[in-house]
């Protein structure tokens, strides 16, 4: 009986040691809007804080816009106006095969005129469009733009863009201000050293070697930025565009751009015929020359040895026929040669159809209302920052 209740004793320890290890836990259900309600309550807390950071430092904010309105007018005021002109161009993209056009033309109807068809073959092709903008932007193409003479009625000279940025832009009231006043120990640098300002504009030595001044540098890429020309991937339309300080001018240099562009476009295709040309205008007028002495030659011996039938006189007479008759061949080839050189000079050269041209613009680039809507804008955004930081400061300190 004492080990059954020694047994019961221990069964009753067991279970009541296993309640109190593993206790009753019990577990409650949230609707999940109670969360999603303190969530917007907090949201709307932080809006509105924010709200009510931004009208507590209203006066900040007014004042910080005063400043932008003020620093607009200004702007729009004293910054030089820029106007901008634009021409559009459509090139031509691909030459004429050689069974059309000029040759064809020549070889079905060369024969009546004594020409002979010709076996030309273009196989040249245009400059890719899309090496227009790099065209331009060159340094032989900028250099010849900026020794271009213009005319600027600002200050009613007529002189050349490298001049005009050396000479007489950079000598204004600002120029002269910020020499004597910034670039005053430049100034007296050189007077001690006895340098010269050596404004001069540089000359091109060749075409493979160009030498300029680090200021005359710094001119062609303020061209880069201001002439322009952009290529429309999708219609092949070229667009030319020049900003400058005055209408009159933006409208030269755009109209200086596109003639200069076309004339180098038809340069590039037409060189090699022209130099074909060249040289067979050369080599019939020397044929010509040489016909005609050989023909006075052979007229001026029959007329003195008239009856008389010698042998000597004969051949004499067979000798000066054989070297007019190839005078004459020469001749007659080179002229037919010539017309065609010309024939392939004109099929050569590319056609250019403006689309738009160049118009003398009549608003500035720049608009007045736009600048201070800007500045006013961009000083009210610098007001809601510096709010918000001198107020994150002052929490965490």
């Amino acid at each position: 009986m004492s080990i059954d209740k020694k047994n019961n004793d221990k069964k009753g320890e067991k279970k009541k040691s296993s309640k109190e290890d593993f206790p009753i836990q019990e577990y409650r259900l949230i609707p999940d809007n109670k969360f999603d309600s303190t969530d917007n309550n907090k949201d709307e807390i932080d809006i509105l804080e924010l709200v009510r950071v931004l009208w507590g430092s209203r006066k900040i904010i007014f004042r910080f816009g005063i400043v932008g309105v003020l620093l607009g007018i200004s702007l729009a005021l004293f910054i030089p106006k820029e106007y901008v002109s634009f021409a559009t161009l459509m090139p031509e993209y691909n030459t004429e095969s050689a069974s059309g056009g000029a040759s064809r033309l020549l070889q079905q109807y060369g024969g009546l005129i004594g020409l002979s068809g010709g076996t030309y073959n273009s196989a040249s092709n245009a400059i890719r469009v899309d090496l227009y903008p790099e065209i331009v932007a060159s340094l032989s193409f900028q250099d010849k733009l900026a020794r271009q003479e213009f005319y600027f009625s600002e200050y009613d000279t007529t002189v050349s863009i490298y001049k005009y940025y050396l000479d007489i832009k950079s000598a204004g009231f600002f120029g002269t201000l910020s020499k004597y006043t910034i670039g005053l120990p430049g100034v007296i640098k050189k007077s001690i050293k006895g340098e010269e300002d050596k404004s001069s504009i540089g000359s091109v030595k060749n075409d493979e070697i160009v030498r300029l001044s680090k200021r005359q540098m710094d001119i062609i890429n303020i061209l880069r930025e201001r002439v322009t020309v952009n290529l429309n991937e999708e219609s092949g339309i070229i667009s030319v565009s020049a900003k400058m300080s005055d209408p009159e001018l933006a409208a030269e240099v755009a109209k200086f751009t596109v003639e200069e562009l076309t004339s180098y476009l038809t340069d590039y295709r037409t060189e090699k015929v022209q130099r074909d040309l060249d040289y067979i205008e050369e080599q019939l007028q020397t044929a010509e020359e040489r016909f005609e002495v050989t023909q006075f030659t052979l007229a001026e011996f029959r007329d003195s040895n008239q009856g008389t039938l010698t042998a000597r006189a004969r051949t004499e007479e067979q000798r000066l026929n054989s070297e007019y008759d190839v005078a004459f061949n020469v001749y007659n080839t080179l002229t037919q040669q010539y017309e065609e050189a010309k024939l392939k000079v004109q099929e050569e050269t590319p056609v250019f159809k403006v689309l738009q041209p160049v118009q003398v613009p009549v608003n500035d680039n720049r608009s007045g209302v736009m600048v201070l809507f800007s500045t006013t804008l961009l000083m009210l955004a610098v007001a809601i920052v510096f709010v918000y930081l001198k107020n994150f400061f002052s929490l965490t300190k």
